[in-house]
């Protein structure tokens, strides 16, 4: 029975490249057994396909090529081996949970464009809209003081967006205020309690500041209007939605929850923003 094998036979019969196999023969976790003194051809002894097994087996577990070669380079017992294995399944383990929070994300945001789709669709100037959302699950900034609606929001979105960051997530594109449902005589008169963003439902975070605390916003029908963001467009707006409630005497929660979500990604051009007010209505 043939007991030599070439790289390129070799590679064939253990489907792996011949790349591969040179490249691990250079970083020494695979040489061949024997090399011809006259012409330099490489051949590999068939004994050698069991060590190329392992290889490719602590390849597929997502083990390192520097532990690879320390594990078949030295003398690893069973009991070594066994001991590898344990840790390298927590490190599986913990790549499982950052592709579950990964694939958790990009299904919220798959939710928040649908509903974003929703909302261009009912976007015509000045119309007042009834619209019913899910429960959302947030994590929110809670001022004592209360704060000015348009001076302060980037500073605690930033503050919210670090304590996601530390624990490996990210801050979405959804983000929003709570504020008081007030006869304002003008925007700059709105003081705002809450700076919130939406998290995935069951995230489990610690949060060590006391102002920033997690909390849902509550499911039900909601009385609405948007508009394409502007200081302008905003009291407008909120002027038009405050009088429909009170002419029509609708019994709300007494609380505006104010919702943007970008309207194009473009990091080049000026930042343009869907808005909609909310007010549940009990």
């Amino acid at each position: 029975m043939k007991q030599l094998y070439s790289v390129g036979e070799t590679a064939q019969l253990n489907n792996i490249s011949v790349q591969t196999l040179r490249y691990y023969d250079k970083i020494g976790i695979f040489k061949p057994h024997h090399i011809d003194p006259d012409n330099g051809y490489r051949y590999y002894h068939i004994r050698q396909f069991f060590y190329l097994d392992i290889i490719k087996y602590l390849k597929q577990i997502q083990t390192p090529l520097d532990d690879i070669k320390s594990i078949v380079s030295t003398s690893c017992t069973p009991e070594v081996m066994q001991a590898f294995l344990d840790e390298q399944e927590k490190v599986i383990d913990h790549e499982i949970e950052k592709l579950q929070r990964s694939r958790r994300l990009l299904l919220r945001r798959k939710e928040q464009l649908k509903e974003q789709l929703e909302i261009c669709e009912r976007n015509e100037e000045g119309i007042i809209y009834n619209r019913y959302t899910e429960e959302k699950n947030i994590i929110k900034v809670v001022n004592s003081c209360e704060m000015d609606l348009f001076e302060q929001s980037d500073f605690n979105f930033r503050r919210l967006a670090d304590v996601l960051e530390e624990r490996g997530d990210i801050i979405n594109n959804y983000f929003g205020f709570i504020y008081d449902l007030c006869p304002y005589r003008e925007s700059e008169h709105i003081r705002c309690s809450n700076v919130f963003t939406t998290i995935c439902e069951g995230e489990k975070l610690v949060l060590s500041e006391p102002d920033i605390i997690l909390d849902t916003i509550p499911s039900g029908e909601y009385v609405c209007i948007s508009f394409d963001w502007s200081k302008e467009n905003f009291y407008d707006n909120y002027y038009l939605l405050f009088e429909h409630i009170k002419n029509k005497d609708i019994q709300t929660d007494g609380k505006v929850y104010q919702v943007s979500l970008p309207i194009n990604y473009n990091s080049s051009r000026e930042e343009q923003f869907l808005t909609e007010l909310r007010v549940l209505t009990i």
